[in-house]
């Protein structure tokens, strides 16, 4: 079973925040953190991601 991985670049797309932003929200716990993939390579779950967008957008309406 493979796990979906968005690295940092399609991360920055997909929430429309700054880089510096998200690492904020992950420092106060209020973004999913990213995980180690290797030596200098970082990632995030993709559907811990999702699940953060949907919240944020079920809050907006």
């Amino acid at each position: 079973m493979s796990v979906a991985i968005y690295r940092q670049k399609t991360l920055l797309q997909k929430v429309q925040l700054s880089d510096t932003t998200i690492w904020r929200l992950e420092k106060a716990g209020k973004f999913p953190k990213r995980r180690q993939l290797s030596p200098g390579r970082v990632g995030w779950l993709a559907s811990e991601v999702d699940a953060w967008i949907e919240s944020r957008e079920t809050a907006a309406a």
